[in-house]
Formats: structure tokens, sequence, C-alpha cells
């Protein structure tokens, strides 16, 4: 899946959104956010090539407040995520912080109109505790399992009023992450299967983004099933001259979330062929 053009290209391009005090921007201003430095360096990691950079680390640890807490849970999540790229930790510790604010699913399981995932934040907070090594309390694990139990569709998907593959992905990453076997999603993944897009994020809905293909290679990865055939060569075709992805193939501008989700969703792919071969 990786040719070293799209290693060496992706590289350059994430080299040169890099910002003078060390954090990241994809549109190449000095405005450096968490989340695009995170987006840089893990995509790094995926291509081994991690950089030794000490500004990026001081830019990193001056995020935390005095009392580690961060400004929200999606700031902590990149900040902690991107200092865990670095083999780095944070000067204080977060986790007082990170459980006083467990999200919740609301709105009787309904999708909030700002957010594409229901379980956006449940998913990013158990990433954050896999990161940290961090220890849920049992309150905490039957809230966030609850909350998936609410997203269940008779479809066998998951989602707010209606499954998508997006939700069904958050769902099962947070299942896993607590050692529970959800029911079988098999065959909600299967109808979002396509044969030009490789996933779809609604069965039938076209055209489908690079998020949704990239929530289905993680799907079938968590679920021990093949990958769409036509994924690889989608994600590959959201490839821009700029070396960077962007989210659809008929054009756009690259971003260095977009590419992160092509990198890791070829990472993925990569992995799966050599299990699957």
């Amino acid at each position: 899946m990786f040719t070293d053009e799209i290693i060496c290209s992706c590289i350059r391009y994430i080299a040169e959104r890099r910002c003078a005090d060390g954090g990241y921007c994809f549109y190449r201003l000095e405005e450096p956010n968490p989340a695009d430095t995170f987006f840089a360096l893990d995509t790094l990691r995926l291509l081994g090539a991690v950089p030794d950079d000490p500004e990026t680390a001081c830019w990193l640890l001056e995020r935390q407040g005095e009392d580690g807490r961060y400004y929200s849970l999606e700031s902590g999540y990149y900040v902690l995520s991107s200092l865990a790229v670095l083999d780095l930790g944070p000067e204080r510790d977060p986790l007082p912080w990170l459980f006083s604010i467990v999200p919740s699913v609301s709105n009787g399981g309904t999708r909030p109109v700002e957010s594409t995932s229901l379980l956006s934040r449940p998913h990013l907070f158990v990433r954050l505790c896999l990161t940290l090594r961090a220890h849920p309390s049992p309150t905490v694990r039957t809230a966030l399992l609850n909350a998936v139990r609410t997203c269940h569709r008779p479809d066998s998907g998951y989602g707010g009023g209606y499954s998508t593959l997006v939700e069904t992905y958050h769902a099962l990453a947070i299942s896993a992450f607590f050692g529970v076997v959800p029911p079988s999603t098999r065959s909600f993944l299967a109808c979002c299967v396509h044969p030009v897009y490789g996933y779809l994020n609604l069965p039938g809905a076209v055209p489908a983004y690079l998020e949704h293909v990239a929530a289905g290679v993680e799907a079938a990865r968590l679920l021990g099933v093949p990958p769409a055939d036509g994924a690889g060569a989608f994600v590959r075709r959201c490839r821009r001259d700029t070396g960077g992805f962007s989210r659809s193939v008929f054009g756009g501008t690259a971003t260095l979330e977009n590419t992160w989700y092509a990198v890791r969703a070829l990472d993925a792919l990569d992995r799966m062929k050599r299990r699957w071969a």
C-alpha cells in the first residue's frame, strides 16, 4: 500500500505545515492547534518518521493548565496523544481532570446536529484512557457501555436515530476497550461495502468520503473480517499533488486530518492483507 513516493511526499507535506513554535497548522499560517499537531505527528509515527523536535514537545507541554486540566476533552486528547507519540508524558497528572469530564450520550440517543457521531466523544475518551493506561471506574464503564447499547439499531449497526458506519466503528472500539463483544455487526458492515468506494457511511448513500472508508477499514479490523476490495484504491485516489490527502476522490484541499485518515487506513490495510494472505 505504501510506496516510497507516498511516504516521502507525505513527510514533505507535513514538514511544510510545521509552525515556528513547534505546533502544526494545515493551512500554513502561524496558527498551530492541538488537532493538526496530533494528525501530523501520528502520521509521521505510522510512516516511521517521528521527529526529534524539542520545540514541538515544549509547545505541547504548554497546553496543560497548572491544575492539570485541558481546555476540552478534544484538546486534551490531541495534546496527550501527541506527547505519547513523542514518548513523553505531561508535567502534571491529567487523570483527575479526565475522570471529571466523562462524556455522556444524551438527547434520547439522537445525533446532535453539530456532530457526525453520537459516540465521537465517548470514543475519544476511551482512546485517551488507552493512551494513558487509565482504568475507568465500574460506574464509568457501565455508563459508556450503556451509551453504546442506546445506539444499537435493528439493522445490527449503531447510530443516533439510524445506523452509520462511523458510529458503528466507534461502538465497536468502545466495546473492545472494555473487553466486551457486542452483538454482531457484520451484516451492517456488509451492507456498507461498495465496489468503487470501498465503504459507504450509509448503505446506498454515495459518494463516500475518506473518513467513512477509514471507519469501514477499522470496523473490519475489529470484527476480524477481510476489508472491502475497493478501500485501498479509494484512499490512494484521494491523494493530492501537495503530497497530502483530501476527503474526496473528486478533488479538494488536502488537510493534515485527512492525510492521517488515509495513512492510518493504508497502514491497517497493509497489516490486514498480511493476515488474510
